[in-house]
């Protein structure tokens, strides 16, 4: 019970600083910061029950958007205070998921910490677009799933982590359809270890914290798989739907929900887009290659100061994570280790999908979940430097901690859109493709 206090309490600490901290300066830039040209206006249309123009998406993270607006007015914080909310219950997953994965409190602190300086949230959580509010209900989708991935656990609490999953699932994929990934790859890692268990004795005797377990999941009947990973993911995304009831034409019936929209949702997906200045590849991504401007509005009476918004993952972070990701490849491969195998196998589902998903257009803000989990990758390496009692290596999970510190310091002043010379943009620019 004591233990459950201090993790709630962690949880309302990392909540509370990080919603402070994303709002200071929320009301820079003025105007639409990129893609909130687009649901800036869909939300306000779900307030005013008025038919919606942005049917690319589903509704969930409008229509939050939307009660933002409704309570801040059609300004800068009204478009973005929701963000700021769920950027910082993202914050709160992290933490929880790193728990569920290392079953350690510093750990997970340590996590959240690095979290908020990756960059990547940061960003997101001041900006009115969907794939802040679809992460955060995916990481704690992914808490809940890990929490599962536990042989310990009784039939019913194996369950109650289940259950959370497929809610949080489908209001992710509410967000934004690319939530299926996560909720797909889900399924797919379960169906694969029941595989791997009716073959019982062809696997040594596992220990804690080997990555398969043969009483994994054990009690868990078929009927929880199906309310887990159906069920209660589509009763929640189409709960979402509701709002459509009562637009003003009144022209939406059941069916025209249930199939017309997603039909009509995965043409408007499926329609080829004109190219954009800063579009890039999955490909560069992972490298930092191509990062991408929100904003770079000029002020003054000769424009000569600027204020910029760049989405650019924390260099440190970006590219040691990939190092750590193949350590904790290693870490699968010779030791079995359960929480190797699984932010390995979440970081390249997030990554690697977007080699076959169809987009003729595609940005780097479509790293962000990926990018977000190799926080996770660096914990596991941290963590085992300390397990295997590498004692003069200690100093290096803190050491590695203060100086992406540093690094985010060093961009906040184009990531908060801070009032800056016009022409010193360029110090920050290290590459030529990320101007």
């Amino acid at each position: 019970m004591l233990l459950r206090r201090r993790i709630l309490a962690t949880c309302g600490l990392l909540y509370l600083l990080s919603q402070i901290f994303f709002l200071i300066n929320i009301q820079f830039p003025r105007g639409h910061d990129f893609d909130e040209f687009h649901y800036v206006p869909s939300a306000k249309q779900f307030l005013e029950l008025r038919e919606n123009q942005n049917y690319e998406h589903p509704p969930l993270a409008k229509e939050l958007m939307a009660v933002s607006i409704g309570i801040w007015g059609d300004r800068p914080i009204g478009w973005r205070f929701m963000s700021t909310v769920f950027g910082a219950l993202t914050l709160v997953g992290m933490y929880l998921w790193a728990l569920a994965l290392f079953r350690n409190e510093r750990a997970a602190l340590w996590v959240a910490l690095l979290t908020l300086f990756n960059q990547l949230l940061y960003v997101q959580a001041r900006i009115g677009m969907l794939d802040t509010f679809m992460f955060a209900f995916l990481v704690f989708a992914l808490a809940a799933f890990t929490a599962s991935w536990d042989a310990r656990l009784t039939a019913r609490e194996a369950r109650r982590y289940l259950y959370f999953m497929g809610v949080m699932l489908g209001l992710g994929t509410a967000c934004k359809w690319y939530g299926v990934i996560p909720w797909a790859f889900c399924a797919f890692l379960v169906g694969a270890v029941r595989v791997l268990q009716s073959w019982g004795t062809r696997f040594e005797a596992p220990q804690e914290n080997d990555w398969f377990h043969p009483g994994l999941w054990a009690g868990v009947r078929g009927r929880d798989w199906i309310l887990a990973f159906l069920a209660l993911p589509l009763l929640s995304y189409y709960l979402t739907f509701i709002p459509f009831f009562f637009v003003a034409n009144g022209k939406y019936g059941l069916w025209d929900i249930l199939w017309e929209m997603q039909r009509k949702m995965w043409d408007g997906q499926s329609r080829v887009v004109s190219s954009h200045p800063y579009m890039s590849t999955w490909k560069d991504w992972a490298i930092l290659k191509r990062p991408i401007w929100y904003a770079f509005d000029k002020e003054g009476d000769l424009q000569e100061k600027v204020r910029g918004v760049i989405l650019l993952g924390n260099p440190l972070i970006m590219w040691g994570g990939l190092l750590a990701a193949l350590a904790a490849f290693w870490g699968w491969i010779r030791e079995r280790r359960r929480e190797a195998f699984l932010v390995l196998a979440f970081y390249l589902a997030f990554y690697l999908s977007w080699m076959v998903i169809p987009r003729k257009v595609s940005f780097y803000y479509y790293y962000y979940p990926a990018g977000m989990t190799l926080g996770l990758c660096l914990a596991y390496v941290f963590e085992r430097i300390e397990f295997l009692g590498i004692t003069r290596l200690r100093w290096a999970r803190w050491a590695f901690l203060g100086t992406a510190f540093g690094v985010f310091i060093y961009f906040f002043p184009i990531l908060a859109a801070l009032k800056i010379p016009a022409g010193s943009f360029g110090r920050w620019m290290w590459f030529r493709s990320w101007i």
